[in-house]
């Protein structure tokens, strides 16, 4: 039974993933949105721009708000501080004539609603409203307490008719004695009736900002699937890429298209290779681009005569391609569609001792510059990829999703890549794997030419997903 530090650790270590896993999920979800996988970097340098403006502005609005509450409370500190400097000797010597006059002096001030002075027991002396003498003053009842700034407290409530008030008071004092109070009421109502105008502003602002982001991405996604269209256009009629020309189309998968193609020189050398190419209308997809280029670049790396060799790679009018060796013959899986018993014992074992020597080299493969391991994983090793050509060599072709310790990932966590028939039950899981993973392919395809006969077969990806994990390979289809 699982101690409670075990469980502990465990529920911590779900906690701090739980957020990487929705982030990968999210966006791997996204990615599945044609629109979005058409138009990722200007997605990405639009939000961008939006979340900059978006923070400025609220830095803005910030910065307003706070200047238009200190320029209100400042003004309201100020006409009370003038107000209490003046009334200290009145007040003591109960001059209502001195005291009204400088009531008279502050009513003027902007939004000031009244002011009130107040004895040592808290009643009315003075009061801008006369019929308020002597008078019990509670100006602000319930008031939210905000500050104390220089001796003078400051209040705030809303009244019923959603007026706004601020009061500002502050004791007098003569000799150190108290001898009274001074209390001013303002309006606070135009200062939050101009917060809510910017806020409001701020509001509009953002939804602007969205609809116009909105339409700058239409925009962007109308030139885009126009450029593509016209590339697309282009790419399907071409017959010739820089010194190849192509002959005919011989295969065609998700990402590229194969085709012979006569090599020829200015000197008129020719050779015959396969071409491969990205399909037309993935020509303006950066993200099959980019696990193409690394095709390339993981098979260029493999020299050995059981893996199909890497001839040239370019782009030609927006088109990539990869030049590489043409193998006269078939793949397994059209060979062992006309053997429909399996193959004989002996060229069963022959080919797969070909291709495992092949995924042996391309397993210890070194890093020619620092000597370690770059461990590259086909991660694909099915019939359709196994060549045999006329002349009885084997070789492995179609690196496209392999993977090498010193390369990205271009493949999302938990995103499956693959031939599911084929896969480990780690590969089937979308988790890491390593050369193991070609090792089970390897099995699977030995027992499948041995047997004639398919080890697995299912209805969906799902039945797939669900039933690789628990299966035990007992020899029976």
């Amino acid at each position: 039974m699982a101690s409670v530090r075990e469980i502990a650790s465990s529920t911590m270590l779900w906690v701090k993933e739980l957020p990487t896993n929705i982030f990968k999920k999210t966006t791997s979800k996204l990615l599945e949105i044609e629109f979005v996988r058409r138009n990722r970097n200007s997605i990405v340098i639009c939000l961008i721009i939006w979340l900059i403006a978006s923070v400025t502005g609220y830095l803005i609005l910030n910065s307003s708000v706070k200047r238009l509450n200190n320029d209100f409370y400042q003004y309201g500190l100020s006409v009370t501080q003038k107000l209490a400097s003046k009334i200290g000797p009145s007040l003591l010597e109960k001059n209502m004539l001195s005291l009204n006059v400088a009531i008279g002096e502050v009513e003027g001030s902007n939004n000031l609603i009244f002011v009130s002075i107040l004895n040592h027991e808290n009643k009315l002396v003075a009061h801008s409203d006369s019929e308020m003498i002597n008078e019990i003053s509670i100006p602000i009842k319930n008031g939210r307490y905000i500050d104390t700034i220089k001796g003078i407290s400051i209040e705030a409530k809303s009244l019923p008719d959603n007026e706004k008030i601020a009061g500002f008071s502050t004791i007098i004092t003569f000799s150190g004695t108290n001898i009274g109070k001074v209390y001013l009421i303002f309006s606070s109502t135009q200062l939050y009736s101009s917060i809510s105008k910017y806020k409001a502003l701020f509001v509009y602002a953002i939804l602007f900002s969205v609809l116009l982001f909105s339409a700058i991405m239409a925009v962007i996604d109308r030139i885009s699937k126009t450029k593509a269209l016209k590339i697309q256009k282009e790419s399907e009629g071409i017959t010739r890429i820089g010194p190849y020309i192509l002959q005919k189309k011989i295969a065609q998968g998700g990402m590229a298209e194969l085709f012979v193609a006569d090599y020829v020189r200015e000197d008129g050398f020719r050779r015959i290779v396969a071409i491969k190419k990205i399909l037309p209308h993935l020509i303006e997809n950066s993200e099959f681009i980019r696990m193409f280029i690394r095709e390339a670049r993981l098979a260029a790396l493999l020299q050995h005569p059981n893996i199909v060799q890497i001839n040239d790679f370019g782009k030609f009018q927006n088109i990539y391609f990869i030049a590489m060796e043409y193998v006269r013959g078939k793949n397994l899986a059209e060979i062992t569609a006309v053997a429909k018993n399996g193959l004989p014992v002996d060229q069963s074992v022959f080919i797969v001792s070909q291709i495992s020597r092949g995924l042996q080299y391309s397993h210890s493969k070194l890093d020619d510059k620092t000597g370690k391991p770059l461990n590259i994983v086909h991660r694909d090793i099915s019939p359709q990829n196994i060549l045999v050509s006329f002349q009885g060599e084997v070789k492995i072709s179609d690196f496209g999703i392999s993977k090498a310790r010193s390369e990205p990932s271009l493949t999302l966590a938990g995103v499956i890549k693959g031939k599911l028939s084929y896969m480990s039950p780690e590969q089937a899981l979308g988790q890491s794997v390593d050369h193991r993973a070609d090792i089970y392919a390897l099995g699977i395809v030995f027992y499948e030419i041995l047997s004639g006969k398919k080890l697995y077969q299912f209805g969906s990806e799902i039945e797939a997903i669900r039933f690789i994990p628990e299966k035990e390979c007992t020899g029976t289809s």
